[in-house]
């Protein structure tokens, strides 16, 4: 029977206080490190299509899925009081993202007892992805911190149906959803585990109280997302009515949930296949340990936990057929708490068949959180030693050895960041043909990113690279197939 958390609202001690702003400084420097490194392809879509405009102009237009309103005007805010460059508009990611270790834990205390919570965390501090998004100029750490704020309100106002509680969750679901619309289906899964809930629940006037606030909680937020994207809200449906996606048969949920075991492998230092396939396994196993002990001893946090991430897996597919790993991001704290808990499950599991001497339950589960930790720590220097993409380093690469008449040549997503970002008139190749016009009589310096695309869009020109260019100068970064390859084309007479 699905219960509610009725557990009083937890009270800090001082050393709980001091321990949560130790933590927040760590999870501060951690994202600063590195933060001024290379922008992506997304980040520099945002910061020439909404971040360089002025505010009016970013909350009355929506050029596309890349365009996140809330961190649009946060970053705009960011780039004007500090000028603009990397670290300014990554700035109000940075900050959320170290905000978001205290936040957990007063989640975490909701749900479970003081050590997971300062576990899940301090996890969170350390994570190589939760440091990784921190350093993105997009809004999905904002997103994942509503997430993670809503639930905790929900859990709170099951708990004592008081009505700031509905009101807090409405201000920052609306303010999700204005960062990214993601958050309507977290919304959806979350209200569909209230419904759950209450349906369970004895009838009497507390149920009653809590419907009522529970739908004023949602209807609420759903009022304050329209009336934040009424200055755009026509531009808004035609985007997601009008204009399919182009990567339907390339970002699909297939390569999505491939792609989503690489980058948690490599979270936890394990970048190999071998070395990564046991990782997901293992980690595949705490997961289903952790879900199975929340289902059991807390149904509510296992439905507010779980039924969001099932809600953006159908939403993804109806809304334009597409999905990737970043779709998922917003749950991380709700992972973190789960992998907690199955850690915890399976130490006590195993604790209790050793023999006397052994270490007991609750020193292995406190060894093996402790390993998670230094794993996650120890693949932090990857994300700090290359930028997202290095688009600025394949172009001065090209720069310094291109002899005059050598044309710049560019494809893709490449085409966007030479041009409009770092401002090089280069040429603009399509297909084949076009590129063997450009080759007549003149060397050709050509660089490209993510061939996956290419090979969807111009598998002709991603077949003449592959035949004449060998091994390409490759620009390593952390976004997956996001390396960007520079490759020396002799002319054709």
């Amino acid at each position: 029977m699905l219960d509610s958390a009725g557990a009083p609202e937890p009270q800090w001690g001082r050393r709980e206080q001091a321990g949560l702003l130790l933590l927040t400084a760590l999870a501060l420097v951690l994202r600063f490190i590195g933060a001024n490194s290379g922008l992506w392809i997304d980040e520099i879509f945002s910061l020439v299509d909404s971040f360089r405009l002025p505010v009016r102009e970013i909350v009355s237009s929506y050029p596309g899925d890349t365009h996140h309103p809330l961190y649009a005007v946060l970053a705009h805010l960011s780039l004007v009081a500090f000028g603009e460059s990397t670290l300014s508009i990554r700035l109000p990611s940075i900050i959320v993202g170290a905000a978001s270790a205290p936040l957990l834990y007063l989640l975490g205390r909701e749900v479970a007892d003081r050590r997971e919570a300062a576990f899940a965390a301090l996890l969170l501090a350390v994570s190589y992805h939760h440091v990784w998004f921190s350093q993105n100029a997009r809004g999905y750490v904002i997103l994942a911190w509503c997430a993670m704020a809503g639930c905790w309100l929900l859990l709170r106002l099951l708990a004592t149906g008081q009505p700031r509680f509905a009101a807090g969750f409405a201000v920052v679901t609306a303010l999700g959803a204005y960062t990214h619309l993601t958050m309507v289906f977290i919304a959806l899964g979350q209200a569909l585990t209230v419904l759950a809930v209450l349906a369970r629940t004895a009838p009497g006037p507390g149920r009653s109280r809590r419907f009522r606030l529970g739908s004023a909680a949602f209807l609420l937020a759903g009022a304050g997302t329209v009336a934040l994207y009424a200055p755009a809200l026509p531009q808004v449906l035609d985007y997601f009515l009008n204009r399919p996606s182009q990567l339907v048969g390339v970002s699909t949920p297939g390569w999505a949930v491939l792609e989503s075991l690489r980058v948690l492998a490599t979270g936890f230092g394990a970048g190999r296949v071998v070395l990564g396939g046991v990782v997901v396994m293992v980690g595949a196993g705490l997961v289903l340990a952790g879900a199975f002990s929340y289902a059991r001893r807390n149904a509510v946090a296992f439905g507010l936990f779980v039924l969001p991430g099932l809600a953006i897996i159908a939403g993804a597919l109806l809304a334009r057929g597409t999905m990737y790993p970043r779709f998922f991001f917003a749950l991380a704290g709700f992972g973190i708490l789960i992998g907690i808990r199955g850690v915890v499950v399976v130490a006590e599991w195993i604790g209790r068949r050793l023999p006397p001497g052994f270490p007991a339950g609750r020193r292995l589960a406190s060894l093996g959180l402790g390993l998670l930790v230094v794993l996650s720590l120890a693949s932090l220097p990857l994300n700090y030693r290359y930028p997202k993409q290095d688009f600025v380093g394949a172009l001065d690469f090209i720069e310094a050895r291109r002899a005059p008449g050598e044309i710049i040549a560019v494809i893709g997503v490449t085409e966007f960041a030479f041009r409009k970002y770092l401002g090089q008139d280069a040429a603009v190749v399509t297909d084949d043909p076009g590129l063997a016009v450009l080759r007549q009589g003149h060397a050709v310096w050509f660089a490209w990113a993510f061939p996956r695309y290419l090979a969807g869009s111009a598998p002709d020109v991603l077949a003449t690279l592959e035949r004449e260019c060998g091994e390409p100068a490759t620009f390593r970064g952390t976004i997956g197939g996001g390396d960007v390859h520079v490759c020396r084309l002799e002319p054709i007479p």
